[in-house]
């Protein structure tokens, strides 16, 4: 997968990978496992690992910087999206 320029500075914004499971919701609390830009290059390979833009969408549309593979997702509505995606997926969630 080619990566333009732009896309490093990006990618080393990653928040958290989560391979979620019934109890990731909002709100927790628990350590949140971060990965390098390294790892997240190759985890973008694979068809079960999905990238999500969680920043404000004011902040999202504005940006000429986003990752072509990525789906935007409102962070403050995690309940009405989350279901979208299937629990044995890669996730990563990242913002900049």
């Amino acid at each position: 997968m080619a990566f333009k320029k732009y896309t490093v500075p990006m990618m080393a914004c990653v928040v958290f990978l989560l391979i979620f499971g019934p109890t990731a919701v909002a709100g927790d609390t628990q350590d949140v496992p971060r990965i390098s830009v390294h790892q997240a290059k190759k985890l973008m390979g694979s068809p079960d690992t999905i990238v999500i833009d969680v920043r404000k969408y004011r902040n999202w549309w504005r940006s000429s910087k986003k990752i072509p593979t990525a789906v935007r997702e409102d962070p403050s509505k995690v309940d009405q999206w989350i279901e979208k995606f299937g629990k044995n997926q890669t996730l990563i969630f990242y913002c900049s």
